[in-house]
């Protein structure tokens, strides 16, 4: 009887984190939306480059954390938005790796 339960409370466990991580790509295909909507509008190549790596850094940091793999170190550089294409792009993946990392370990529960 208590293993009938518990499998069954895994499988709904299995459940819940396979909508959880639906949701999470949903929403993460929707912000990428908005920023393609807004990178259109935007000639600033540091604005372009932020949004660009934001976007990789947080599927990255996301498949990183819900996987439970260690984590992608940084060195710790700040690009001004002087710096163009590059410098955006740098400190987007960082700062995006960040977010999707703390979500998929989140949902991860590790």
């Amino acid at each position: 009887m208590g293993k009938q339960i518990s499998e069954r409370i895994r499988k709904t466990l299995n459940i819940l984190l396979l909508v959880l991580f639906a949701t999470s790509l949903a929403s993460t295909s929707v912000s990428a939306s908005a920023s393609e909507k807004y990178i259109e509008n935007s000639n600033d190549s540091y604005t372009r480059g932020y949004c660009e790596g934001y976007l990789k850094g947080y599927n990255m940091g996301f498949t990183d954390g819900i996987t439970g793999r260690s984590s992608l170190m940084f060195p710790m550089i700040y690009y001004g938005p002087d710096s163009g294409y590059d410098g955006g792009y740098f400190n987007g993946l960082r700062d995006g790796y960040g977010a999707g990392l703390n979500i998929g370990k989140k949902l991860c529960g590790i």
